[in-house]
């Protein structure tokens, strides 16, 4: 989908049917024929577009003529999982942003938080003027969604640790499992991400002044840090699994061993009674007491039994 925004007398946010000046162009997951058009109509080239649309495309620059091409990874929370235990619930996503003439133009497979809302709140102008302004702002947003999103993950990690601690079951270690794809595709991700920001001041690509260097800085700071927690907590998630998962096999081990004992203890009455039970000639069937004898015995014997069990810690 493709919608087209512009600032109207007002400096409200208002959608318009065609390209003007000064344009926002927003595309959610878009069409072929939309691609075309804007191909077209704008004379991008058209890898551009192709690039921007590719869901395991890289964080990059690219520069042709006056266009530049801007490829990010947003730190995404995905609305089909309802549970981390359940599948990968937090990924990182292609975000494109294209610079061309006046215009801004953003694409993705997925809805963002870079919507009309966020212009607006940020109270950030479209044209050649503005475009290094938005780009520093989205990275700077992107930089903070980082920080919110692992702080996310470390507190789903404490949880599930607790939950362990707890438990006998698996669920427990794929919920781990599955936080450390996300931060594996989170480190990944920050770490490219990192290495396109220092790009962007090493050559220059953006002309920044006293204000955006400022932007660029705190969002370059916070990717950082956002990029030492994700690694402290990946090899925290691993330490835990590694943990766990051993004191799982002890805690099955435990009560193996408990269900075997109780078996042994309750197989001595069984045994004596099956014998018992058979429909030939037994020692004191004839006894008026051998029922209440036969039931002392297994009493005796099996209480015995517990009790060597009980001394060598089987119980």
């Amino acid at each position: 989908m493709m919608t087209i925004y512009s600032r109207n007398i007002g400096q409200e946010m208002a959608k318009v049917d065609a390209l003007t000046q000064n344009n926002w162009i927003e595309m959610v997951a878009p069409s072929v024929d939309e691609i075309a058009q804007l191909t077209q109509e704008l004379s991008l080239p058209a890898y551009f577009l192709e690039e921007a649309t590719d869901k395991n495309v890289r964080p990059k620059i690219e520069s042709e003529g006056a266009n530049q091409l801007f490829i990010i990874h947003l730190p995404y929370s995905d609305p089909n999982v309802a549970h981390s235990g359940l599948d990968i619930k937090y990924r990182t996503i292609p975000f494109a942003i294209i610079l061309t003439g006046t215009h801004f133009i953003t694409v993705c497979q997925e809805k963002t938080p870079f919507t009309a809302q966020y212009f607006m709140e940020q109270n950030l102008n479209f044209g050649a003027a503005y475009h290094t302004q938005n780009t520093l702002n989205i990275l700077n947003q992107t930089a903070d969604d980082y920080i919110v999103l692992t702080q996310k993950i470390e507190n789903e990690i404490t949880a599930a640790e607790d939950e362990l601690s707890r438990s006998y079951r698996n669920p427990e270690l794929y919920t781990l499992l599955y936080l450390n794809e996300s931060l594996l595709y989170m480190a990944t991700s920050l770490k490219q991400m990192l290495y396109t920001m220092r790009k962007i001041e090493q050559d220059g690509i953006l002309e920044m002044h006293r204000d955006d260097r400022e932007i660029y800085i705190d969002a370059l700071v916070e990717l950082e840090q956002a990029y030492a927690v994700t690694e402290i907590n990946q090899l925290n998630s691993n330490n835990v699994m590694d943990a766990y998962g051993n004191i799982i096999q002890n805690n099955v081990s435990h009560v193996v061993k408990l269900l075997t004992a109780v078996t042994i203890v309750l197989s001595i009455p069984t045994m004596i009674a099956s014998i018992y039970g058979m429909n030939v000639p037994l020692p004191y069937q004839d006894e008026p007491e051998a029922f209440s004898i036969l039931i002392g015995v297994m009493v005796v014997m099996s209480v015995v039994v517990a009790l060597i069990f009980r001394k060598k810690n089987y119980f």
